[in-house]
């Protein structure tokens, strides 16, 4: 699931029930606006507190596979909210709060029970102070998780069992303090920070305590210390570690931590969750600091003062159930306030949080609770509680399940144990706790849950239920998913029967049930693809009595069992080429079993069977681990059963497996030119936190596997000749290889096309095999509803030609289905009311019905899922902002005027929004009415249009309210959510509708009108599915015109659509609710492999980068330029080779420094520096290219800089140019140098290089060396047309061909921004290659071998652009561009051919001549000078001193003998004699002026095209007339 370099964006559907969170640790930030707890089963729930004491969950938190055994603060910065989390097995992680994204993880060998959070007086940062089972103390650092050092024991080393951190008042030292589980209390004092790894005691001492819960020190007066033991706190002077006071436990309750309110006060929570105050005797408190209890009193030395403390408060919920493990508490004091506020935090196993805020008590209250009885405290109640499931219960509506109201018994949807997607068919398979499993179609019955469809309804939702399973079905499996050796309709599930069922998914039919083993399913997997070929039929099948079955399908028999394994089973290894499975148990036994007898080759322990599960092969099986390796009896028995064991391996069993396997799918990526998507736009995954709940359901959305296979499925639809239009494919195959001399078809282009073939003849077969099936199984298919076969009901080929089959439409279809469901969850609705009819009307978007929980997916599957109820906060703000009366009337009034006048719009408020479709009404080719009203029943029905409906509040309280928190929530409070998750769904809307605007038919009405067409609900006339409503057409007018003007609508709505995402989103949104995208994301993804994602990360770059002006981007300089390498120390720079071979890893990170979140492993700090090296270079580089001083106006920009728009940035000016200088340099070094392990060929930075380049070629020039910057992009584009389709082609391409596009842009770039540069670098690198291979003798291979032989072509190439962008610039330099082009064309084509025909780009130009007779070409220079080419291999051309201005037309006559040349500066028109005077061409051969004729002068302004002015044409052998551009002949003869 790592989002290295996928753009996946997670949602998650909920369902009824809250998840279980059994909270074993709590921690509240410093701010005290959030709650962080960690459960038992190894999430972390995020909870917001606002100012009213109201508490909500924001997010949940996936990574952990053990439970949570502590939390500390990540940070002590205000602006970043870092919390680290450690669990039971050594995981340790960073998270983000804000979003919940994984900054870094870490898994050590070592367990932590608890993290203090602390800031050294000698560090800059903050540090971890880490105690647990082992008997350091180790010091962290939180950002890296490296251990910096440790402090040790000299005498009694053993576990800590508590520390606390302090700071004397009137030292310059940190003091740590310690005690053992022993009792043995330890100080060490840090004056600096230690240079050692180890640091030991400076004193240590004996005293009467046994694992010390907690231990903390007196903030107050430094002087005491509270230690708390389960059975007794006690009190001790911290000088000396003398006891002054101590209090046993209550019946029936132990103690459970503890801490100072004041100086004489103590609070103490028991193991039941309640908390006591406490009030400390006199004597207990050191004399000497504390103010109040000075030893000059006479009350000090009174004797009736009582020694032992007393209770005067207590703290308690008075619940009645019984909690069935000790809850998590937490003592919070805030500082800096005026009046600090203290809290006592407690979560407990309901997942309930309580929060009391302590009272503050006077002495006299305190005398009276004194006199009063022990028994009766005064109880505080709490100031807030709340639990998952409160706030489940109190939402308008409870969160959907994937199948609410689809197959309900007793109009109560039933539990689901186990789910799987099939993504191949678009179905989602779960089965249920009554033993039925229920077949759906996916993206329908999520839709159905989360968006308004009139269309859609729950009846005619195709379900199929299969029933079989006895008791609840506990895994599920559909082989096809993992290999296509299996048959597509075969799905088998296990249960809690015991039995394995093997069914025919299209009929429902049970065909096989196999019952082996002695327990509860927990497993299902698929053998390696390299077994022997009876265990590739076969599926593996693991169950709770700890057995493992091969159960073949083919033969329907169980080919082996394996029992005898003492211990759950956790892992299963092949070793295929030995026959062998390796199968793992939880005490860490292995065992080799013979697959094809069924033998038990041996049982091996220790480091022998750790040697055996490495050395097995690992690709060869979707999982890493079935459940995790530290997960031992020990911890289950500690948690007080042997069931919660087996669920919980169970659980971890499904999770990972799932998780593995969506990770195979993203991850590995077949080499080949064109990289085939292997990716599904769309994959669901069960979730539970517990085995006790039912499934929850995440949606993955993958960007970029959706954009993928939406152009797949355009091409494929596309007839050859428009595939051919558009540049996809040359010709047919063998027209392409007459045409080319025989040249073979560039792979690109074959893998198209077999492509394309092969989807036809896939879906033909499909067709006929389902077809075939059915009727073997005696069922016809009929042609409405009850179809058996997998295809959709939107699947009748309706408006497509009737023979296709039926298999095509249905991926078609579903691709479209699962684009618009995304679009619909991600747009930005109730922003622009004009925008969102349009959407609604004409691109068939559907308006969320609920708010929608999204999620983030960081590193290595680390996942937070928003919890519903979080958006409450935002809404309830937002709505006390609007009001009342205001609100809610001018929402809808608006929205109404804004329907009358169509566009023109009154309010104040509005006048920013005009923008969005007004703006371009001019422009608009299609009636305004039309586009606000084109569905006539739109007002009538009320979900549709809450833009136009006003809320009824009195009638309808619980929807309307409901629709006001959608609107709110997907207007304003989606994007508040963090910087990451704003980042990736515009990313995602931007490059989806950019696709969508690309695509022939794209809007998603035509499949769902047709549809409800079908069912014949009479909504809609045969024409409305094409054209809505327009006003004159009747049943016949399908006409050309209509389709293409309703193409143009669409196209016109996805643009719209894009620019509102990508420009005018934050001023709609409001400053205070917006979250900017992370703009390093955006950097990373700047040269991005899709294409669509990559424009759409640069425009939202460049939008963000203009919006912030130019302080804005003076700050991101100044976080960035620190980073911009400098190539002095070999060591850390991105670009040095590796000395050592610890570097070999990092190959793959390559990749992804410009891609995604992070690497997916641990990092070195020299990796997370190259990172930012890399971001850096793009950073820096995108400003100074876009922002940066220009040394002479770019061509291009002429017209900007008159309207002085650009503003330089600092840095990138002709003053301060430093930037500039190391910018430019930094990207020709990843430029130019040669692949090496540390930087490979074609990465996405040395890509992002390029393009770079191309972009700021203007501001970069004076610090670059030309030429060869041009040669290293020219090496580039060696191979365009072998590796490139076309520019525009949007299927990602491999890193070599994505090179060589990216190079190809950036030359075009260059040569239009500067074509002088271009021409004279390109010019003096052809004369130094001529020289050298006119003198050379021995160094010929290389010669041949120079990137100018190579690149002939892409020179040409650009030669061409030139001319048709740049004819004055050509013109002037003409000499030095026919240097060029003489080299690149070949001779002997040249004089077969003539220039004309081979190069005619060059040949538009009036002073370019070609002499068929003699093979030369004349061309008349700027100088004035005439140059004569011959017709041999680096022959340098001949200069004839000519004319007094520069030579505007040369002309040679039809026999070649005569040649007239014009000048309009001197206004001569001069004859020459070209042939030779002596016999048979030997001897000198003169070009002679023989005559020259003084004309009118020409009138030339400063605008007059000089290319245009005179042309020379020669009417016989003798006579030429000279026209010029105003129309005037004149005739002169030699």
């Amino acid at each position: 699931m790592s989002s290295a370099s996928n753009l996946a964006v997670p949602m998650v559907l909920w369902g009824r029930h809250a998840p279980t969170h059994c909270i074993s640790a709590i921690l509240m930030t410093a701010d005290m606006k959030n709650i962080v707890t960690g459960c038992n089963d190894g999430q972390i729930c995020i909870w917001d507190l606002n100012e009213n004491w109201q508490l909500y969950p924001r997010s949940m938190l996936f990574g952990h596979t053990t439970a949570i055994s502590c939390l500390a603060l990540g940070s002590d910065n205000p602006q970043t909210s870092y919390v680290v989390s450690a669990s039971e097995n050594g995981e340790m992680c960073l998270w983000d709060i804000t979003d919940g994204r994984c900054i870094e993880h870490t898994k050590m060998s070592i367990v932590h029970t608890d993290i203090n959070a602390y800031r050294f007086r000698s560090s800059k940062e903050l540090r971890l102070v880490c105690n647990g089972y082992y008997p350091e103390i180790h010091v962290i650092d939180p950002l890296s998780f490296e251990l910096l050092w440790s402090l040790c024991s000299k005498l009694a080393p053993d576990w800590i069992s508590a520390c606390c951190v302090l700071r004397p008042v009137k030292r310059e030292d940190d003091v740590v303090l310690a005690v053992s589980n022993s009792g043995t209390v330890k100080v060490w004092t840090l004056t600096s920070e230690p240079k050692t790894k180890s640091v030991y005691e400076d004193e240590s001492k004996q005293i009467r305590c046994l694992n010390a819960q907690t231990l903390t020190c007196c903030p107050y007066n430094q002087r005491t210390v509270l230690i708390v033991c389960s059975k007794y706190w006690q009190i001790y002077d911290a000088g000396d570690f003398t006891l002054l006071c101590s209090e046993s436990n209550r019946v029936g309750e132990r103690w459970a931590g503890g801490d100072f309110i004041s100086v004489d006060r103590v609070i103490v929570w028991s193991n039941d969750g309640k908390g006591y105050l406490y009030k400390l005797p006199t004597k207990s408190r050191p004399q000497s600091v504390s103010s109040d209890a000075s030893p000059d009193s006479p009350d000090y030395h009174r004797q009736h003062q009582p020694t032992s403390p007393h209770a005067y408060y207590i703290l308690d919920l008075y619940a009645d159930q019984s909690l069935v493990c000790s809850p998590a508490m937490m003592f919070f004091r805030s500082n800096g306030e005026t009046a600090p506020r203290r809290l006592l935090l407690r979560g407990d196993s309901e997942g309930r949080v309580v929060i009391w805020k302590l009272p503050e008590v006077s002495e006299r209250q305190m005398t009276l609770v004194r006199q009063e009885s022990f028994d009766r405290l005064p109880a505080l109640p709490p100031r807030c509680k709340t639990t998952l499931q409160e706030v489940w219960d109190s939402l308008y509506r409870p969160p959907a399940g994937v199948l609410d109201g689809l197959c309900d018994e007793n109009s109560q949807s039933l539990h689901i144990s186990s789910t799987i997607y099939i993504p191949s068919q678009g179905k989602l398979v779960c089965g249920r706790i009554n033993g039925t499993i229920v077949i759906v179609p996916a993206t329908q019955s999520v839709m159905l849950q989360l968006l308004t469809t009139k269309t859609l309804k729950a009846d005619n939702i195709p379900t199929k239920i299969l029933q079989g399973h006895d008791g609840r079905v506990t895994c599920l499996l559909y082989p096809f998913n993992e290999s296509t050796r299996y048959e597509p309709q075969h799905l088998l599930s296990g249960g809690a029967d015991f039995s394995v069922i093997l069914w025919d998914m299209n009929s429902g039919y049970k065909i096989h049930t196999f019952t082996v083993h002695g327990g509860e399913l927990t497993q299902m997997l698929v053998p390696p693809g390299n077994c022997n070929t009876r265990i590739l039929s076969a599926v593996c099948s693991v169950a709770s009595d700890h057995s493992v079955a091969l159960l073949s399908l083919k033969e329907r028999k169980c080919i082996m069992l394996a029992g005898r394994h003492l211990f759950p089973v956790q892992t299963i290894r092949w070793r295929p080429l030995d026959d062998f499975m390796v199968v793992s148990c939880s005490d860490g036994t292995v065992y080799v079993w013979q697959m094809e007898t069924g033998h038990l080759d041996r049982v091996v322990h220790g480091i022998t069977a750790e040697e055996i599960l490495n050395n097995c092969d690992e690709n060869a099986t979707p999982m890493e681990s079935l459940t995790n390796p530290s997960l031992t009896l020990a911890q289950a028995l500690k948690r007080r059963n042997l069931a919660t064991f087996k669920n919980l391996a169970q659980q971890k069993l499904q999770q990972q497996q799932a998780a593995a396997q969506h990770h195979q799918q993203l991850t590995q990526r077949p080499p080949p030119e064109m990289l085939k998507p292997t990716g599904y736009p769309l994959l669901i995954q069960g979730v539970r936190t517990n085995t006790r709940d039912p499934d929850s359901h995440v949606l993955f959305f993958d960007t970029e596997a959706l954009i993928v296979q939406l152009l797949t499925e355009e091409y494929a639809t596309m007839s050859p000749g428009e595939l051919e239009a558009r540049g996809l494919i040359g010709m047919t195959e063998d027209q392409l290889i007459k045409s080319s001399g025989g040249m073979e078809l560039s792979d690109t282009q074959q893998k198209l096309m077999g492509f394309i073939a092969k989807a036809k003849e896939k879906a033909e077969n499909v067709g006929q095999k389902i077809q075939a099936k059915a009727e073997t199984a005696g069922l016809v298919p009929t042609p409405t509803g009850g179809r058996l076969t997998p295809t959709r009901l939107s699947s009748t080929p309706s408006r497509r030609s009737n023979t296709k089959p039926d298999g095509l439409i249905v991926n078609d279809n579903l691709t479209l289905e699962i684009a618009q469901f995304f679009m619909s969850c991600l747009h930005a609705w109730g922003l622009d009311p004009d925008l969102d009819r349009l959407c609604v009307n004409k691109l068939g978007l559907l308006k969320p019905q609920c708010p929608i929980s999204f999620g983030l997916l960081s590193r290595q599957g680390h996942m937070s899922l928003m919890l519903p109820g979080w958006h409450k906060r935002v809404c309830q703000e937002e709505l006390v902002g609007i009001s009342g009366d205001i609100g809610k009337a001018t929402l809808a009034d608006q929205a109404r005027t804004a329907a009358m006048k169509g566009m023109d719009k009154g309010t104040a408020d509005d006048s920013s929004k005009k923008t969005l479709l007004a703006q371009r009404s001019g422009s608009v080719p299609f009636d305004v009415e039309h586009l606000l009203f084109s569905d006539g029943d739109m007002e009538s029905d009320p979900r549709q249009g809450s833009a136009c409906e006003e809320p009824k509040v009195e009638s309808r309280p619980p929807v309307s309210a409901l629709k006001e928190e959608t609107r709110i929530f997907s207007a304003k409070a989606r994007w508040k959510i963090s910087s990451g998750v704003t980042t990736q769904h515009l990313l995602s809307v931007i490059s989806v509708a950019n696709t969508l605007m690309g695509m022939s038919h794209a809007s998603f009405i035509f499949g769902k009108q047709s549809r409800s067409r079908r069912k014949g609900t009479g909504s809609f006339t045969s024409h409305h599915g094409i054209i809505m409503n327009e006003t004159d057409s009747d049943a016949g007018s399908e006409d050309e015109d209509s389709v293409g003007i309703l193409q143009a609508q669409i196209k016109q709505g996805w643009s719209l659509l894009a620019a509102l995402h990508c420009v005018l989103l934050p001023e709609l949104v409001g400053p205070a609710h917006y979250q900017s995208p992370q703009l390093e994301m955006l950097a990373r993804r700047w040269q991005d492999r899709c294409l669509e994602i990559r424009e759409a990360a640069q425009a939202l770059l460049l939008a963000e980068l203009r919006r912030i002006g130019p302080e804005g981007r003076k700050a991101i300089i100044d976080e960035w330029s620190p980073y911009l390498p400098t190539y002095v120390d070999p060591q850390h720079s991105l670009l040095s080779d590796p000395q050592r071979g610890e570097d070999d890893e990092e190959d793959e990170d390559d990749e992804q420094m410009l891609a995604g979140d992070s690497p997916a492993h641990k990092v070195s700090v020299s990796f997370e520096s190259r990172r930012k090296q890399a971001t850096a270079i793009v950073m820096l580089g995108v400003i100074g290219a876009e922002f940066g001083h220009e040394i002479e106006p770019n061509r291009r920009k002429v017209e900007e800089i008159k309207k002085g728009k650009r503003n330089v940035q600092e840095g990138f000016s002709l003053t301060n140019y430093n930037l500039s200088r190391h910018t430019s340099k930094a990207l020709t070094f990843l430029l130019l140098t040669p692949p090496s392990p540390r930087l490979p060929a074609n990465t996405p930075i040395r890509r992002a290089a390029i393009d770079l380049l191309g972009r700021g070629f203007t501001v970069w020039e004076p610090y670059l060396d030309v030429s060869s910057v041009l040669l290293g992009l020219l090496e580039l584009c060696v191979d365009a047309d072998r590796l490139l389709p076309s520019m525009t082609y949007g299927l990602p391409l491999t890193p070599a061909a994505d090179a060589c596009r990216s190079a190809r842009h950036a030359l075009s770039l260059i040569a239009t921004a500067r074509p002088p540069a271009l021409i004279i670098t390109m010019a003096k690198e052809v004369a130094r290659y001529n020289a050298l291979a006119q003198n050379t003798q021995s160094q010929h291979a290389q010669i041949l071998n120079s990137v100018l032989v190579r690149a002939k072509q892409e020179i040409l190439h650009v030669i061409e652009l030139l001319v048709e962008k740049m004819p004055n610039d050509v013109a002037d330099l003409i000499c030095e561009v026919m240097d060029v082009t003489m080299h690149c064309l070949e001779i002997s084509q040249l004089k077969a051919k003539g220039l004309q025909e081979l190069f005619p780009a060059i040949c538009r130009f009036s002073m370019v001549s070609y002499c068929g007779q003699t093979k030369r070409i004349w061309v008349g220079a700027k100088n004035g000078g005439l140059a004569l080419y011959e017709m041999k291999q680096h022959a340098k051309c001949q200069l004839i001193p000519g004319h007094h201005g520069p030579i505007i037309a040369v002309s040679v006559n039809p026999d070649g003998k005569f040649l007239a040349t014009f000048s309009h500066v001197d206004s001569k028109l001069k004859f020459w004699q070209t042939a030779s005077s002596s016999l048979f061409g030997i001897g000198s051969q003169q070009t002679k002026c023989i005559r020259q004729f003084t004309t009118a002068p020409c009138q030339v302004t400063p605008v007059t095209n000089i290319l245009k002015l005179v042309r020379l044409v020669w009417i016989d052998n003798r006579t030429v007339v000279l026209l010029t551009v105003d129309g005037t002949e004149t005739k002169y003869s030699v």
